[in-house]
């Protein structure tokens, strides 16, 4: 078994190293060995040739995947998937959780040991369950999460989960091999972040074993702004929303194989470091 962490990235040079060290602390203490997949969206900043820098200095595995342009987070989380179904194998594990060092990665453990505990699907970094907390983030911000998490609880419920926007989760590689199956290149239609909600209401589908596990955000240790384009993540979070009510047809591509589903038409740059 092997642990595969996606990091979805945008101009974070500043966050690599502070995150990075992390993963090589949680290795030591662990004594277990993380994979890293980071997805360069386009930066104009030093955050591919810091990530190769900071994975070399500190021992941590590395695939570096770049985009020659900064095409959204939903192109990034589709890449980073993409990626890793075809580098992992059967049995393996694939966490996504941002790249600005919010999230904390000793998260991972509870969460893969809980996964395999319960034999879940997914488990996710949730701010909504019981020893969850949030440092450093606006009111406003606040006050939107959470009001996204009891619209989507009313109107478009998944069973179990609370966090519908949080990108930190744990998938076994199974359950996404038939996400993939189910709904070939028609999974990411999203390019913002509400490409998050809309990965976990196509999931609804296959009727997944969810689990939350309750997480401290540090968004003080932010070193860098956010990317979040508030308006438009509410404009499409709620066009999501009303086109789960409104859909009576299924959305899938069922029976399609990985042979058939289309490739990602862009062109990426690939560099391993180990």
């Amino acid at each position: 078994m092997s642990l595969f962490v996606l990091l979805p990235a945008y101009n974070e040079q500043e966050s690599i190293r502070p995150l990075f060290k992390k993963f090589q602390t949680l290795q030591q203490i662990f004594n277990i060995e993380i994979e890293l997949i980071l997805v360069d969206d386009g930066s104009s900043d030093k955050t591919a040739q810091t990530a190769l820098e900071e994975s070399q200095s500190l021992d941590i595995s590395l695939k570096l995947v770049q985009h020659p342009k900064n095409a959204g987070l939903g192109q990034a989380i589709k890449t980073g998937f993409t990626t890793f179904l075809e580098i992992s194998k059967e049995g393996d594990f694939l966490a996504a959780m941002d790249c600005d060092n919010t999230q904390p990665p000793e998260l991972l453990i509870k969460m893969y040991d809980t996964m395999i505990a319960g034999s879940y699907d997914i488990a996710i970094a949730s701010r909504y369950r019981k020893g969850s907390k949030v440092i450093g983030l606006s009111k406003f911000r606040e006050l939107m999460s959470y009001g996204a998490s009891w619209l989507f609880r009313i109107a478009a419920r998944v069973p179990s989960v609370k966090d519908y926007t949080c990108g930190y989760r744990l998938y076994n590689r199974t359950f996404l091999t038939k996400l993939d199956m189910y709904y070939g290149d028609n999974l990411f239609t999203e390019s913002g972040f509400a490409c998050m909600i809309d990965l976990l209401l196509k999931a609804k589908a296959l009727k997944p074993k969810i689990v939350e596990i309750p997480m401290v955000l540090r968004y003080d240790e932010k070193p860098t702004a956010s990317k979040m384009k508030i308006l438009k993540t509410i404009t499409r979070t709620l066009k999501l929303l009303f086109k789960n009510l409104l859909s009576t047809e299924p959305a899938s591509n069922l029976g399609q194989t990985f042979k058939q589903r289309e490739t990602v038409r862009i062109p990426l740059k690939i560099a391993n470091r180990k």
